[in-house]
């Protein structure tokens, strides 16, 4: 994917934001999602989602989000069906090989159908690409589920980070090998 750069005004109002994601979201029985690179007019669809997905104390802010997409390194994929976007994955290369997964959402009505599984798969296939052997991420101990789903595609806990999520939460340090 390609550096990805938006202006802060690409962000309407936060009173909208249901009605955006209703109308940018696709009705997760419609098919396979297509999975393909972010590109700049998804930013608003993809901080929405990221709203919906974590607890306010948890989701990026907009400036946090706009940072993640802005670096040079990054990468983004989106799972869609039909124009509507049921998931993302952004992930930022990193020095020797490394690559890092910042996020992994997926919209609450199209969870356990295998997007989340072919959003990682899609970022797998591009860091082996580029070269990459070694992936890291965060995963909040409290999320038994989200361990589980990284586990099942390989990723090994490294360690415990103790006040990793704002000081609120500790997350585990999950490693995989490519």
């Amino acid at each position: 994917m390609n550096h990805i750069i938006a202006p802060d005004s690409a962000f309407g109002p936060e009173s909208a934001i249901q009605n955006r994601i209703m109308v940018g979201m696709a009705q997760p029985s419609l098919g396979q999602p297509l999975i393909r690179d972010v590109r700049t007019e998804d930013i608003q669809r993809l901080y929405d989602i990221d709203q919906i997905c974590f607890p306010s104390y948890l989701a990026y802010s907009r400036a946090e989000f706009l940072s993640c997409l802005r670096h040079p390194l990054s990468v983004g994929k989106i799972a869609e069906v039909q124009g509507g976007v049921l998931g993302f994955g952004i992930a930022r290369l990193e020095v020797a090989a490394h690559a890092h997964v910042i996020t992994l959402d997926v919209v609450p009505e199209a969870r356990r159908r295998k997007v989340g599984t072919r959003l990682i798969e899609a970022l797998h296939q591009e860091f082996r690409k580029r070269g990459v052997t070694q992936v890291t991420l965060e995963v909040d101990t409290g999320n038994d589920a989200a361990q589980r789903f990284y586990q099942k595609m390989g990723y090994k806990r490294r360690e415990l980070l103790r006040g990793y999520y704002k000081a609120r939460n500790d997350a585990y340090r999950m490693v995989l090998l490519l």
